[in-house]
């Protein structure tokens, strides 16, 4: 039986469809992992940098969360031990005092190491500049966040008033916050971070220059590391 056209195109088809499977599965084996502090930048990162244009699936990435700047000495030495330590990852920390200090524990060529925010919002103690998760948004989309429902106890509902009086934004934001929720009567835990970021990470609009940034980095590493086909690896 003579092959025709329509077999010819059809099997272009299907050959181009299979290279296309073969080629994903390989970015997510080839993956470049964004390591992020905590549970408010494991739920958020994902949505921010989506939005920014970053496809995670076709580009490979992966967030990872390492649970709070004390882990990221031993992430880091952990991770020089794997085998997949073999391209590039990016670190985020917050910048506030402890992410200067434990950052210095990234030396490897092969991490990135990015600040979040990208420019210094706040002053701490020592006089240092910085900040954390919640000032790489406008103060504007934190405050607003604050108050939106199952953030605070109800017992907050309608004083919102009054933590915007004695807001500081060139001071650390969310330390007001606990501060705040202390004076009032309420335990600091019972501040629903997660919540709090997720309303921040969903609102803002423009997204934030810090994830602009970040999109940026993860295609420009991604550019100089191309996913390549797993017969050429």
């Amino acid at each position: 039986m003579a092959t025709t056209m329509e077999d010819i195109r059809d099997d272009e088809i299907i050959d181009a469809l299979h290279h296309e499977a073969v080629m994903k599965r390989a970015a997510l084996e080839q993956c470049i992992y964004i390591f992020v502090e905590g549970e408010s930048e494991e739920a958020t990162f994902q949505t921010l940098l989506e939005r920014c244009g970053l496809d995670f699936k076709e580009y490979g990435i992966v967030i990872a969360n390492y649970n709070g700047i004390g882990n990221l000495k031993h992430s880091v030495r952990l991770l020089g031990k794997t085998l997949s330590h073999d391209r590039p990852i990016i670190v985020t920390y917050d910048d506030d005092l402890n992410g200067k200090r434990e950052s210095k524990s990234i030396t490897s060529p092969l991490i990135t190491g990015f600040k979040i925010p990208i420019t210094p919002v706040v002053t701490y103690s020592d006089g240092s500049c910085g900040g954390s998760f919640e000032e790489a948004f406008s103060s504007s989309s934190f405050l607003s966040a604050c108050f939106q429902d199952g953030v605070l106890q109800s017992s907050f509902s309608g004083i919102q008033a009054s933590f915007l009086a004695i807001f500081d934004e060139t001071k650390p934001w969310f330390d007001q916050l606990k501060r705040f929720v202390k004076k009032n009567g309420a335990k600091v835990d019972s501040i629903k971070k997660v919540k709090l970021a997720k309303y921040m990470a969903e609102s803002c609009d423009p997204v934030p220059t810090t994830f602009v940034e970040l999109t940026k980095k993860a295609l420009e590493l991604r550019k100089c590391n191309p996913v390549r086909h797993p017969d050429e690896v």
